[in-house]
């Protein structure tokens, strides 16, 4: 059991100067939904919710476990059960008391519900006036840091049309949340409980160039582009900090998995390969893969060897002799882009063409078969979630967290995405050929605030007293 103060949920990066700015613009790399929380959905829903809500439990930047909305927190039936107790000055912005209750109903709402226990917890239960039970899905020896995820955030949900009030740092005022959605753009966030600290507004993408941008409209920006970085870093009004490594992409093919299944273990890819799709093909920040990642040595993960294994569906002999089979990837993901082109670039080059060509070629059988040929094909979110679930096209590009704060969980979740990927056990690892990965820097003005991050690299604008900077653990 562990027990102690709520603390700041991240790691300090950058000190709050002695007098920061009263207002600070931070551009979000991408859309919000209000409706969603608290449970962020996406990278720009992290960024903003994280701000106004808390979750039982924080993992800060070196992978500590840290307290939360929950003071502190014990195991039961072997790990089947954990039980969290409540700090006691825990309050919303309405300064009404946060409850074991409220932990319960937030989880319990149905566009949540079925994402909690995907995520690996069963249910929890009121315990008493502070502590809720956890149960999960499988046991955990140590505290099931998925809890700490933004998935699990906890709010009390106000009536109809607005905003949940949450228990964090920063709130929003409590104008409609439709006012919000339609017409009360950037989203406007101030310190909660009286603190110290500057207003905060989330600024969605402009169709401008983001160096202007630096210059003229915002303080804080979250960017992948090396082109801005490089200006950033020249620049002596702004400051740079890369975030963690936090994402990293795969390539799924059918052959792979086909050739796995019969037996032969198929050529994997080098990491000189991978340094240079990253230098390369990619044009965002990224490096080649290294050796291990969380997939390898899931041994104890039952699910890895549970599952029918997978038969083709008809989809497979469609295709006409004159249609290219496919790689499918996210059209809205650049990366996913960059890499789908290049190695459909090498297959079409032939295995003869260069050492590069060789590799790949030999690592996803049929690749560079003819007269069909291959193609990369970005398609929508729902498209390549409904082809991958059975393996219709020949390969896919995905984006997988690095850093999963439960890897046979995360596991779970990608061969409930796959089916043909179940029934694996060890082979699993070789299923999965990973290219390159990828991680964002954020770009601040200097002497505007604090800025601190967590495990999974989210950022978050401080204005407390000031403190010393650390560096980011190098993954």
């Amino acid at each position: 059991m562990e027990t102690g103060p709520a603390i700041s949920p991240g790691c300090c990066v950058i000190p709050v100067p002695a007098e920061w700015a009263d207002t600070i613009r931070f551009a979000l790399p991408g859309k919000v939904d209000p409706f969603h929380a608290p449970a962020a959905r996406s990278e720009s829903e992290r960024i903003l919710f994280g701000h106004l809500y808390e979750t039982l439990v924080t993992i800060d930047c070196r992978g500590k476990v840290r307290p939360g909305l929950a003071a502190s927190w014990r195991s039961g039936k072997g790990g089947w059960r954990w039980t969290f107790d409540l700090r006691p000055d825990a309050r919303f912005w309405d300064k009404s008391p946060v409850t074991p209750r409220d932990v319960v109903l937030c989880w319990q709402r149905p566009n949540t519900e079925a994402l909690i226990w995907a995520a690996g917890v069963d249910s929890a239960v009121v315990v008493g006036e502070r502590s809720v039970h956890v149960y999960l899905s499988r046991p955990h020896k140590d505290v099931p840091g998925v809890v700490s995820t933004r998935l699990f955030a906890v709010a009390k949900h106000a009536p109809p049309h607005h905003w949940p009030l949450g228990s964090g740092p920063y709130r929003i005022e409590m104008e409609p949340m439709l006012s919000s959605l339609m017409f009360r753009r950037p989203f406007t966030a101030s310190p909660a409980f009286n603190a110290d600290g500057p207003v905060i507004l989330f600024i969605e993408p402009e169709a401008r160039d983001a160096r202007d941008l630096l210059e003229e409209t915002v303080d804080v920006m979250i960017t992948a582009d090396p082109d801005v970085i490089e200006y950033a870093a020249a620049r002596p009004h702004l400051e740079t900090v890369p975030l963690p490594w936090n994402m990293t992409y795969v390539l799924l093919s059918t052959t792979r998995v086909r050739d796995i299944r019969s037996g032969r273990i198929p050529a994997g890819i080098s990491r000189e390969f991978s340094d240079g799709l990253a230098q390369d093909a990619v044009r965002s920040v990224a490096r080649g893969h290294p050796a291990s990642c969380w997939w390898d040595g899931l041994d104890r993960c039952a699910v890895l060897s549970e599952g029918k294994e997978w038969r083709p569906s008809l989809s497979h002999s469609a295709y006409s002799p004159s249609t290219p089979r496919r790689i499918l990837y996210d059209s809205s993901d650049s990366v996913a882009r960059d890499l789908a082109e290049r190695i459909v670039a090498l297959a079409v080059a032939g295995p003869g063409a260069s050492p590069e060509a060789a590799q790949i070629v030999s690592a996803v059988t049929g690749l560079a078969e003819q007269p069909r040929g291959i193609a990369a094909a970005g398609t929508t979110e729902a498209e390549i979630r409904e082809s991958l679930l059975e393996g219709n096209d020949f390969a896919y590009i995905i984006a997988l967290p690095l850093n999963p704060p439960d890897p046979c969980n995360e596991a779970k979740l990608l061969i409930e995405s796959a089916r043909w990927l179940s029934g694996l056990g060890r082979d699993f690892a070789r299923a999965l050929l990973p290219l390159v990965d990828t991680r964002r820097h954020v770009i601040m003005r200097r002497e505007a605030a604090g800025l601190s991050i967590d495990w999974y690299g989210n950022p978050f604008i401080t204005g407390a007293l000031p403190q010393a900077a650390e560096a980011p653990p190098g993954r």
